[in-house]
């Protein structure tokens, strides 16, 4: 072979081999797997943001499960997680301090509410991005959400595979809830109640993401399918929930409203504040909650997870199984033997009011620890173990004297 036709076919080869090494390429390097250009809703990003702002608390809770808070500059006011504190805010989610975005240099913002137009015509001319993205309603949204917040702050192919990553460990987490919570068959029922007048209750139904909690707590939402959000209090009434979690403020309400002290829920202690908020929080934050709230409905479930400071108080205590059931006419007093006072003595001293050890007899020391009992738990003090006294004696409403001050 002739050099001239030697060099002809290292050149054929050549270009063959790169032609196959382009074509490799295109196959590995798909479009999806480029970070940028990416779109997210309908906006095109060609870069990574430099300067973000998150205006919505839920939005942080899910930069902060994905790990990209280190690319916040400033937040709103409703970003109150303690790994945002040290970053200024810009002032409500609503209405942002303008210049102190522009003065921070603030190019991306990530919100779940839009503004008004004035607002948004300040931006723009701002250079200012605004992307909204509304909360989930399910677990499906969910992985959408993550994927949505993610693309836009670490682009398309980074930002989505580290969402999904993510994604995939709350949503094992909530099921990994779900099957140590359920219980056979046994049906536990429940509702949150975001407000509650005279004759209706506003609730949480079907196609929220309380409603989806709550099944991954194995718990029945009693409202689950009411249409418009709210309930009659006889409804209420009819179901008795075994357990009930509220807004702040509605536990009281529920105490006060004349009709409903007999439901299971109030009578049993199963009533519990658990702040709105807690429930617009999708990031790790929605684990925690279905784990309080799996804990607060099943005696036999596990807590899994940290419980919010500010709920750690209503940690659900063993439920007090009362040995015998209160008499309308029957009572006990100084210098009387019965087999229930054993109990009686016993429950005092579980409770901080008596230091003997308990027996069949009805004496000074049980009187004494009866009235300091009556006063602790707002009852009138006789020093006589009434109704009255051993019905809440008798249960987990019961105050112990440790926490005198406590009593309603």
């Amino acid at each position: 072979m002739s050099n001239c036709k030697r060099i002809t076919a290292i050149i054929l080869s050549l270009a063959i081999m790169l032609l196959t090494t382009s074509c490799n390429m295109i196959v590995k390097n798909t479009e999806e797997q480029f970070d940028y250009p990416v779109t997210v809703g309908n906006m095109v990003f060609e870069e990574s943001p430099h300067n973000i702002a998150v205006l919505s608390g839920n939005i942080a809770d899910v930069i902060l499960a994905c790990g990209y808070e280190g690319r916040i500059a400033a937040v709103s006011d409703d970003c109150k997680q303690d790994a945002l504190s040290i970053l200024p805010s810009v002032g409500t989610p609503d209405q942002p301090d303008l210049g102190m975005l522009r003065d921070l240099g603030i190019d991306f913002i990530l919100s779940d509410k839009c503004f008004d137009d004035e607002t948004e015509e300040k931006l723009a001319s701002d250079g200012t991005k605004v992307l909204v993205i509304k909360p989930a309603s399910d677990t499906e949204s969910l992985g959408k959400l993550y994927k949505n917040v993610a693309a836009s702050i670490a682009g398309g192919y980074s930002g989505k595979m580290n969402a999904m990553n993510v994604f995939e460990d709350v949503k094992s987490a909530l099921e990994s809830i779900k099957v140590n919570s359920s219980n056979g068959s046994v049906v536990v029922t429940s509702c949150y109640i975001y407000d509650i007048t005279e004759d209706e209750c506003v609730v949480a139904t079907d196609g929220t993401f309380v409603n989806q909690l709550f099944d991954y707590a194995s718990l029945t939402n009693i409202a689950a399918a009411d249409d418009d959000g709210v309930i009659g209090i006889d409804m209420l009434l009819k179901a008795n929930p075994d357990t009930i979690f509220c807004a702040e403020g509605v536990l009281d309400k529920l105490g006060e409203h004349k009709d409903l002290k007999t439901l299971k829920a109030l009578s049993n202690g199963s009533a519990y504040e658990l702040p709105e908020k807690y429930f617009s929080l999708q990031g790790a934050t929605c684990v925690q909650v279905t784990d309080y709230i799996a804990a607060m409905s099943h005696s036999g479930y596990s807590q899994t997870q940290g419980w919010p400071d500010e709920l750690a108080s209503q940690k659900k205590e063993e439920k007090y199984e009362a040995p015998f059931e209160p008499q309308m006419d029957i009572y006990y007093t100084v210098g009387e033997t019965y087999d229930p006072i054993f109990y009686i003595e016993e429950r005092l001293a579980q409770l901080g009011y008596f230091a003997q050890d308990a027996d069949e007899s009805f004496d000074e020391d049980t009187a004494d620890a009866i009235s300091s009992f009556q006063a602790v738990n707002k009852l009138s003090v006789t020093g006589i173990a009434d109704y009255a006294t051993l019905k809440v004696l008798l249960s987990s409403k019961a105050v112990a004297k440790k926490d005198a001050g406590k009593a309603d």
